[in-house]
């Protein structure tokens, strides 16, 4: 699978939420990632997952799927306490 995303999207999401790109493929590869909703009313098919990266932050991921081959991030922050409830819970 192929990641990809805007660099400059990547810029001001780390400026926003204080997380890289790297970081937010690093969560969705942990191998322990919970989906946590489809998005639809983006105008393009959207999933937020919830995933753990290196740094042991549990991540809540927005992407898109651009083709069969290929992952697009689109945002990443940290998870609330809700959404940290609710990742531990699925595993």
């Amino acid at each position: 699978m192929r990641y990809e995303w805007d660099p400059q999207k990547e810029k001001a999401n780390i400026k926003k939420h204080g997380i890289a790109f790297q970081q937010a493929k690093e969560a969705l590869q942990c191998g322990m990632v919970v989906v946590l909703k489809e998005d639809i009313d983006s105008g393009e098919e959207r999933y937020v997952y919830l995933g753990m990266c290196k740094k042991l932050n549990i991540l809540v991921v927005v992407i898109a799927y651009p083709d069969e081959n290929s992952t697009r991030i689109i945002s990443a922050r940290k998870a609330n306490k809700k959404e940290r409830r609710f990742y531990e819970a699925q595993l």
